[in-house]
């Protein structure tokens, strides 16, 4: 098997999403696993719908998610190029071929006229296919419409009988060509339809495997018959089950689902991503869950591929993401929050190394609420803002209630004499002084967490005291200290 290829073709019509990726991943771990080569090709002959920035982000999910090529855009490649657009000169002599050995054929129908019969033939027969009206037409006949200038497309002839082929993951798949009509794979203004044209890119790139959703397990008869027309064996095949919504429809990027970048753009890490798309319709034996890249190409096989559709559960790849951000150890933590700090003017663009340090440290203490990485905005923001946003809710039902500010006056001379701000020396100080006013530590800490976060939910009230320092705390009491009944 170390002569695998592979090939992942995304088309540059919008953003790569769970589907696309879930294929691009399996694409990866096939060719990784069998010591093959990874080919990503762009199939961006759609010209109206492709754009460069749906490319560029399709280029920096796939490296994102860690699933590197080895030929393609970016790092090239002796089989290339890599983008279908660019490979109009290698569709001709194969073109030729077909026509020439009988295998393909000139069309003159016009639109209306299709459109016209197909009309008819429907209301007749319940369906309708080319009818195979210009296969009939004599070489001369055909000469004189080419001299004419007549517009024309040309057609694949399809043979009879069936095309059987054993799917990697569905075994046996059997089509009656009789159901298959005869294909246009040249349009009238001289570009290659998709099935001909990815056939031809397979062949010259010496694909081995095709590894793909269901959704195009109908081009496949169609595909093999033209491989073997051209006079080669066609790739081994493999369709994977459809990823489905939550409401058991086949998700889209026309139904809602999420591109790649948006995930990223929430606070998903890769590695939490990566793992739940290969559990969608992979099975392992036994009850483990969590999966590295280099995990699942250690334990990876095509027959553990399941046959049936999997559907994606939003509330399962939280969990999953909350899993690996434990997972985590807290430097590399903390530099993934820092971007989205850095958003918000939270941090710096260089952090010195001891800035570096408070984030280790702020990210450790709010480390079991940490579901995204943008949760890190809302749990540690008030550590690093020089103003805080007071929760119009704490403020009347916790600073506003009576006795509050003697509390915090208290609170305050007792943290300006402290001898230092570590959370032992907090600790006794606080619960010392709520006995000596003969109140609950919870009443006492409340008002000081408020004060000190703007909001009645916060990490350790000791850590977070000393995280923020002496001179932070006792200002912000002061601040709080105008908002008390």
């Amino acid at each position: 098997m170390s002569d695998v290829r592979v090939r992942f073709a995304p088309s540059p019509t919008g953003f790569l999403h769970i589907g696309g990726s879930r294929t691009a991943l399996l694409n990866w771990l096939f060719a990784r696993a069998n010591g093959g080569s990874y080919v990503l090709r762009i199939e961006d002959t759609d010209r109206e719908r492709s754009k460069q920035e749906f490319l560029d982000a399709i280029l920096e999910d796939m490296s994102w998610l860690g699933l590197d090529w080895d030929e393609g855009p970016v790092c090239g490649g002796d089989r290339g190029p890599y983008l279908q657009s660019e490979r109009g000169d290698s569709y001709g002599p194969h073109v030729d071929r077909l026509v020439a050995d009988g295998h393909a054929y000139h069309c003159f129908c016009t639109a209306e006229e299709l459109d016209e019969r197909r009309s008819r033939g429907t209301a007749e027969a319940g369906g309708w296919i080319y009818d195979r009206k210009c296969l009939g037409l004599s070489d001369e006949e055909r000469d004189a419409m080419l001299a004419e200038g007549r517009q024309h497309v040309l057609r694949f002839r399809v043979p009879e009988g069936k095309t059987v082929f054993e799917d990697m993951v569905l075994g046996r798949v059997e089509f009656d060509n009789g159901e298959l009509d005869d294909l246009v794979i040249v349009r009238a203004d001289g570009t290659p339809t998709y099935n001909f044209a990815v056939v031809v890119d397979d062949l010259e790139m010496g694909i081995t495997h095709v590894i793909r959703g269901q959704d195009h397990i109908s081009n496949t008869p169609r595909q093999i018959l033209i491989w073997r027309a051209l006079g080669h064996e066609p790739p081994v095949f493999g369709h994977q089950p459809l990823v489905l919504a939550p409401d058991k429809q086949v998700m889209s990027k026309r139904r809602g689902a999420i591109a790649i970048g948006e995930y990223r753009r929430r606070g998903y890490i890769a590695e939490a991503i990566v793992n739940y798309m290969a559990l969608l319709g992979w099975s392992y034996e036994g009850d483990e869950e969590f999966f590295s890249l280099q995990d699942l190409l250690d334990n990876f096989s095509m027959e553990r591929v399941s046959r049936k559709p999997a559907s994606f559960d939003p509330g399962k790849l939280d969990w999953m993401n909350a899993q690996w951000l434990k997972r985590l150890d807290v430097a590399d933590r903390a530099a993934r929050t820092l971007p989205f700090l850095q958003a918000e003017g939270l941090m710096p663009k260089d952090p010195t190394p001891e800035e570096t340090a408070r984030l280790e440290r702020i990210v450790e203490l709010i480390d079991d609420r940490l579901k995204l990485l943008t949760d890190v905005v809302g749990l540690a923001g008030f550590f690093l803002a020089s103003d805080i946003v007071y929760d119009k809710i704490a403020v009347e039902k916790v600073l506003a209630k009576p006795g509050s500010g003697e509390t915090l006056a208290g609170l305050r001379t007792v943290l300006a004499d402290c001898p230092d701000f570590e959370p032992e020396t907090l600790e006794p100080a606080i619960r010392e002084f709520a006995e000596s006013i003969d109140l609950k530590l919870g009443r006492v800490v409340q008002p000081l967490r408020v004060a000190l976060t703007g909001s009645t939910a916060s990490p350790g009230i000791f850590e977070t005291l000393s995280l923020l320092g002496r001179e932070v705390t006792l200002a912000r009491i002061d601040d709080a200290m105008k908002l008390t009944g």
